[in-house]
C-alpha cells in the first residue's frame, strides 16, 4: 500500500495531465461526430499555441528559478546552525562565562521550528531567532572579542533572512497576472483545437491529446513547484529539510550528558 502510495505521488502530475488529456480526446470525439467544428484549421492556430507556449515556458523558467533558490536554502540554514554552534563552542573554551548550553538550546529549537512552521507565515521562526541575541549581550560581558560576536551576529542575520525568503516564495505567487494570463491562454489553445476542424480526423486526435497533455503537464506543474515547501508526504516534488532535520540531531548529541536526567 505504501509502495502506491510512493508511485502515485511520484507520477501524480503525469496522472493528472493524462486523465485531463484523455477527456479532452473524449470531448474532441463527441464535437467530431456532431460536426461541431465550424473553424478551419489556419496558420493562426500556429500564431496561438505559439504565444501559449511562450507565456507558460517564460513562467516556468522563472518558477523554476525560486524553486531552485529554495532546495539550497536548507542546507544553508543547517550549515549556519551549525558553524554558529561550532563558533560559539570554540569561543567558550576560552572565555566560559557565557551559557553556551543556553546557546545551543536556543539553536536546536530554531531548527526543530523551522522545519514545522517553514509551510506557513508564523513569526515563531523569527522570534527564536531574535531571541539569540542576549547571547551576544552575554558574550560581550565575558570578554568575548567584538570580531567574534559580530561573525556570529553575522549568521543570525543570515537564519533571519532565510526565513524571511523562504515565506516570501510560499506566499507570493510569480507575476499573478501572467499566471491568470498563462490559464487563459491554455483554455484558449485547447477550446480552439477542439472547435478547429483538422483533416484527416485521425492526425488532429492525435495532435489534440499530445498538445493538451504538454499544455495542462506544464500548468499542474508550475502550480507544484510555485511552493517549494508542501505539506510532508504530499508530493514527491517538496523541497526536502532533511538537512535541517540533521542539524538538529547534531545539537541534541552536543547536549551535555549531565543535562539528561
Amino acid at each position: 500500500m505504501r509502495d502506491i502510495k510512493n508511485r502515485y505521488k511520484l507520477f501524480r502530475i503525469l496522472l493528472i495531465a493524462l486523465l485531463s488529456a484523455v477527456f479532452i480526446m473524449a470531448v474532441k470525439y463527441i464535437f467530431h461526430k456532431y460536426n461541431w467544428e465550424p473553424i478551419e484549421q489556419s496558420s493562426l492556430h500556429n500564431g496561438v499555441l505559439s504565444s501559449a507556449t511562450f507565456v507558460i515556458g517564460f513562467i516556468l523558467s522563472a518558477t523554476i528559478a525560486d524553486y531552485k533558490e529554495s532546495e539550497r536554502i536548507p542546507s544553508d540554514f543547517a550549515a549556519n546552525i551549525e558553524d554558529m554552534y561550532g563558533d560559539a563552542a570554540s569561543i567558550h573554551k576560552s572565555y566560559p562565562k557565557f551559557d553556551i548550553e543556553g546557546f545551543r538550546s536556543q539553536l536546536e529549537k530554531i531548527a526543530h521550528k523551522f522545519n514545522s512552521e517553514v509551510r506557513n507565515a508564523s513569526r515563531g521562526v523569527s522570534l527564536l531567532i531574535h531571541k539569540l541575541t542576549p547571547y551576544f549581550a552575554e558574550m560581550e560581558k565575558a570578554g568575548v572579542p567584538p570580531n567574534f560576536i559580530v561573525k556570529l551576529k553575522q549568521q543570525q542575520y543570515q537564519l533571519l533572512r532565510h526565513r524571511k525568503r523562504v515565506t516570501y516564495i510560499q506566499k507570493i505567487n510569480f507575476i499573478p497576472s501572467a499566471s491568470i494570463l498563462s490559464r487563459s491562454l491554455v483554455a484558449l489553445v485547447i477550446s480552439l483545437l477542439l472547435l478547429t476542424n483538422i483533416d484527416p480526423f485521425a492526425g488532429s486526435f492525435a495532435i489534440v491529446g499530445i498538445i493538451s497533455f504538454v499544455l495542462i503537464y506544464m500548468m499542474v506543474l508550475i502550480n507544484t513547484i510555485s511552493k517549494p515547501f508542501h505539506v510532508a508526504g504530499k508530493t514527491k516534488d517538496d523541497v526536502s529539510l532533511f538537512l535541517v532535520d540533521s542539524a538538529a540531531d547534531f545539537l541534541a548529541s552536543n547536549k551535555p550528558k549531565k543535562s539528561k536526567q
